[in-house]
């Protein structure tokens, strides 16, 4: 199969959902594991999984925890391109291990990077020393992160009901107030690249690729996980899930029900990211959804359940090229991954690894 720059992706059955809900849930248990909840036989979900797997339409991977969110620089760019100079720009950004996700919006910028570094100076160097001087970058809006409410390994489909999804455990949940620094050591970078390829990498390979014993390696997964530096995800091809649409609101609201707020928007089902930011507008609310048509009633639905929000632009996602560290092709696969990786000097390159 060569189709990922023109084809389209087969469709996810239902079948598939309910074993991606669950693996958002629990992203490393067994197919034992799973086969009980889902009501399956433990052969039939590793058979599914494989086939997801192969066609590039499902994956696992980590995403950042509250504590990491906490103490890491996090900024929302709006990059202008000179005309012709958008494919060029695109590549650089989604080569990037600081550029985590890379957007193409339906209006204003040409490109929506969300870029992340160990410290507010790096970000500066980052957006001012490094991404403004490249080629083809004719301006750049910074919109820094001040508060995370809710981010993308949060999301869940609801493909499962109460019951199943009470036997599982949570790999990842809404943001919550993380205070205090986390050191991050040459083995928990090796081991987290490793874990963003490839979120359910056994405990064996990754000990031979971080260079310790597997006994080792296991206590530090199991430490950054307990210690809310990073959570586990599964992601999934969403247009051939049905959600072909994601709107990022631009959103302002009075500065003392800011936090309040967030976090009312965040526990909206559809919300796959909910931030406050530095600027007129101070609030970045991105949706799921599955039509453009339903804009205006999800809109709707966060105003009457938010008074003070104010919705001061709407933004579809034409593409994306990049998710949490994974480039896609234009049906929404994966094709292959740069580990994000934010304590990299900023401007350094990283390596692309396999799908």
């Amino acid at each position: 199969m060569d189709d990922s720059e023109y084809g389209t992706a087969r469709s996810i059955d239902e079948i598939d959902l309910r074993i991606i809900n669950a693996l958002q849930w629990s992203p490393r248990s067994t197919w034992d594991a799973l086969a009980g909840p889902l009501g399956l036989d433990a052969a039939t979900v590793a058979r599914h999984w494989r086939r997801l797997e192969r066609e590039r339409l499902a994956w696992t991977t980590i995403t950042p925890g509250p504590r990491i969110l906490a103490q890491v620089s996090t900024a929302l760019l709006e990059i202008t391109v000179v005309p012709g100079a958008r494919g060029s720009v695109t590549e650089v950004m989604t080569g990037r291990p600081h550029a985590v996700t890379v957007e193409v919006p339906s209006a204003g910028a040409d490109l929506l990077v969300t870029a992340a570094t160990a410290t507010y100076e790096q970000m500066t160097r980052l957006v001012v020393d490094d991404l403004a001087q490249l080629p083809g970058v004719a301006s750049i809006r910074t919109h820094v992160v001040s508060e995370w409410f809710t981010e993308g390994g949060a999301w869940r489909l609801n493909a499962l009901g109460p019951g199943e999804r009470g036997e599982l455990t949570s790999g990842s949940r809404r943001v919550g107030e993380r205070r205090g620094r986390t050191a991050i050591s040459a083995t928990d970078r090796a081991i987290l690249s490793a874990l963003a390829v490839d979120g359910r990498t056994p405990m064996r390979t990754l000990a031979e690729i971080a260079g310790a014993g597997a006994a080792t390696v296991k206590r530090r997964v199991e430490a950054l996980l307990a210690a809310d530096v990073v959570g586990l995800r599964c992601e999934f091809a969403h247009p051939a899930a049905g959600f072909a649409v994601l709107v990022t609101l631009w959103c302002t609201v009075p500065v003392e029900r800011l936090t309040t707020t967030g976090r009312v928007v965040s526990r909206e089902p559809e919300v796959r990211n909910c931030f406050a930011v530095v600027g007129a507008a101070n609030l970045v609310v991105q949706a799921w959804l599955h039509s453009p048509a339903e804009v205006p009633d999800f809109e709707a639905r966060l105003l009457a359940r938010c008074p003070d929000l104010t919705v001061r632009d709407r933004v579809l996602v034409l593409r994306i090229h990049k998710l949490a560290g994974h480039i896609l092709d234009r049906a929404g696969r994966k094709v292959t991954t740069v580990p994000p990786d934010v304590w990299l000097p900023g401007g350094d390159a990283g390596v692309v690894s396999g799908a």
